[in-house]
């Protein structure tokens, strides 16, 4: 019988048995709760985040507000208002529970990860907290600059943040990161004090702050406050920009969190450089058994691939990415307008379903549904080659071709668009 392919992986010279790790939240808060955890296929968990200052931990009730009451788009992505802090319980208290923890995931095989927050002025006290951390048989620690409150006093100048991570790293052992506010900017700078300070992980990205109003109530759904927002699938794009913003600009590795609900989620972290991947609010609208889910579907994509290891396609597709200025310098039709445009729509008969979704997305009016077959028609001369009606198509019947040579296609809605992938677009000019 073949071997299954090798998914251990490894991060500031800590290894995984599993990239999959359960972010920090309510569910990795108490040692019974990490307990219904250690049969699934993770690499580990990240503990709640545990604050120093009892004001910190000030616990809104009630304080979770799914939103699939506001429609279809948000029951699917598994959205969510919090105005959860952090842990309630006093700090001995939970010491305590974090060394349970460790010894649950020591038995297991996994890793602990702690997550701390306390006031950014006062850099002793996270480096106190991260000792302790250490002292229970935490493996790494995850400083948790990604608050609200935290956010905006971090983001006055570097200083704050470097400063807590130099003492922290002075006082500890074990491995130090941050977990990244998806808003927290100049990005770049920071990331560049970060890394003179030794930092060795990076996780992105919590969730941003947010709210939603009851417009039959004429008041704010669940709590009137700002509070975190979670976007759920929907905000994997943007994480995912930002986790190749920091790796253009950083060698420090990048755990993925962020819209994580099925194993085509994680891939897409784990193509972009992220040699772990934390999952949070999908356990929370689809249960522990997405963590299989996930770990399942990554073993078969790999036997499917051929891969027999993390490291034959780790980072495969960041090195693809590029910026985009660059992009446009070799743009040879960056000033073309129609009827002067490359590229124009064909539609396949075979695959067309006659349902006007082309013509009623086009906004240039270039696209006619007529005759007996309700086919679609192009007007060449007002298309402006964006590829909108070939994304929009549900069955895939429409994509966009080249102009001067009609066998070409540029665009069907998979992959990268020709012009960009083979070879460079100024070899179509």
């Amino acid at each position: 019988m073949e071997q299954k392919p090798d998914i251990k992986s490894s991060i500031a010279g800590i290894t995984f048995k599993s990239p999959v790790i359960v972010s920090s939240s309510e569910i990795t808060s108490s040692p019974w709760l990490v307990d219904r955890l250690k049969e699934r296929n993770i690499g580990g968990i990240v503990t709640k985040t545990f604050a120093g200052k009892a004001q910190n931990r000030i616990r809104l009730r009630p304080y979770q507000f799914p939103l699939s009451c506001f429609g279809e788009g948000y029951r699917e992505s598994g959205s969510l208002y919090s105005v959860a802090s952090a842990h309630v319980e006093g700090l001995d208290q939970c010491f305590e529970q974090v060394a349970e923890m460790a010894g649950i995931c020591r038995k297991y095989s996994m890793r602990l990860i702690g997550s701390f927050y306390d006031d950014p002025q006062d850099s002793a006290s996270w480096a106190k907290h991260a000792r302790t951390f250490e002292d229970a048989g935490a493996d790494m620690m995850e400083l948790n600059f990604s608050s609200p409150s935290a956010a905006k006093m971090f983001t006055r100048g570097a200083d704050l943040s470097t400063g807590i991570i130099g003492e922290v790293k002075r006082r500890v052992s074990m491995p130090v990161g941050l977990k990244l506010s998806p808003t927290m900017e100049p990005l770049e700078q920071m990331l560049t004090a970060w890394e003179r300070e030794g930092l060795d992980f990076i996780t992105a990205h919590n969730a941003p702050g947010g709210i939603i109003i009851d417009t039959e109530r004429e008041e704010p759904f669940g709590a009137p406050v700002i509070g975190g927002y979670v976007p759920g699938r929907v905000f994997l794009p943007y994480s995912l920009a930002r986790v190749v913003r920091i790796r253009k600009a950083s060698s420090v590795p990048v755990v993925g969190v962020g819209g994580i609900y099925g194993c085509s989620d994680a891939l897409q972290y784990l193509l972009c450089g992220c040699p772990l991947i934390g999952v949070g609010s999908a356990l929370y609208f689809r249960g522990p058994e997405v963590l299989d889910q996930i770990c399942d579907g990554l073993l078969n994509w790999m036997e499917r691939k051929g891969y027999r290891s993390l490291n034959d396609f780790l980072g495969k597709a960041f090195g693809l990415i590029e910026d985009s200025d660059g992009l446009k310098r070799r743009e040879p039709h960056g000033y073309s307008v129609p009827p002067e445009c490359p590229y124009i729509p064909f539609a396949i008969k075979d695959k067309c379903t006659h349902c006007g979704a082309c013509e009623e997305a086009c906004i240039y009016g270039a696209i006619t549904i007529g005759g007996k077959e309700r086919f679609p028609s192009f007007d060449e001369g007002k298309c402006w080659s964006c590829g909108f009606c070939a994304g929009i198509c549900p069955s895939g019947a429409i994509e966009l071709r080249d102009r001067n040579d009609f066998n070409r296609t540029v665009w069907d809605n998979q992959g990268t668009a020709w012009p960009f992938k083979h070879g460079g677009i100024e070899r179509i000019a």
